[in-house]
């Protein structure tokens, strides 16, 4: 399972490049050099708030959202979320997960 500053690295390239940024171009409207985001890219680097805050500003994204990891995770860390979600469910509630998922299966 990959570690918080791991996701951290993934989330923050996969924005950049979705903006079409170059680290080059990032530099340019932040306060990082092209090595400093590198770094953190590789997850070789802790950010701090600053750098955080600086990167969200120059990719225009809210912080949260470079925080947001959930389209990162692996199909083995879903799957065990699932596993957790039905263990500690009451009936009521399995009911529930069910009719959502028969529904998105006929959807």
């Amino acid at each position: 399972m990959q570690t918080d500053l791991e996701l951290f690295a993934r989330k923050l390239k996969l924005i950049r490049q979705k903006r079409k940024f170059t680290l080059e171009k990032l530099e340019e409207v932040s306060n990082l050099t092209p090595n400093h985001i590198a770094k953190l890219e590789a997850g070789k680097s802790n950010p701090s708030f600053n750098s955080i805050s600086e990167l969200a500003h120059a990719l225009n994204v809210e912080l949260k959202e470079l925080f947001n990891f959930d389209e990162l995770k692996d199909e083995n860390y879903i799957r065990e979320e699932f596993k957790k979600l039905i263990n500690y469910s009451d009936e009521k509630h399995l009911q529930l997960l069910y009719k959502v998922h028969r529904d998105l299966i006929e959807f």
